[in-house]
């Protein structure tokens, strides 16, 4: 009877990992990087600047990120305006738009800079590589 017991509890173990890991592979296949139409990369000059970049699909949020994945900060106006920054970047948008408006800062470090912007449009989303020379 206890043979029987521990593999019937082994059985379940086994089921149970299986369908956890169905499950997690399931959700994780619902996002994907896609091409929305926006620039993969954005250069600006060490003196920085402004770019108004557009692309062929509206977006629902943004974000700007380092290659550790540190994260910036979000702020609104009453308009709808959408500000994200994070280091020597910022970047305006409005909900549902297509255009976005980057800034970045005077580079007086003489190093490359780098940070990426997320762009997400609902279960799809894209990735813009920012350098600054």
């Amino acid at each position: 009877m206890q043979l029987s017991q521990f593999i019937r509890q082994t059985m379940k173990k086994i089921l149970t990992n299986i369908l956890l890991c169905s499950f997690v592979l399931l959700c994780t296949s619902c996002v994907e990087e896609v091409d929305l139409g926006y620039p993969y990369h954005v250069i600006f000059p060490k003196e920085g600047g402004e770019q108004i970049i557009t692309g062929d699909e509206s977006y629902v949020s943004i974000e700007i990120t380092n290659y550790d994945g540190d994260t910036g900060f979000s702020s609104e106006n009453e308009d709808g305006t959408e500000y994200d920054e994070f280091e020597w970047l910022k970047v305006e948008s409005k909900y549902n738009s297509n255009e976005l408006k980057i800034y970045a800062e005077p580079n007086t470090s003489g190093k490359l800079r780098k940070l990426y912007i997320t762009i997400n449009s609902g279960p799809e989303y894209q990735e813009i590589q920012v350098l600054q020379k």
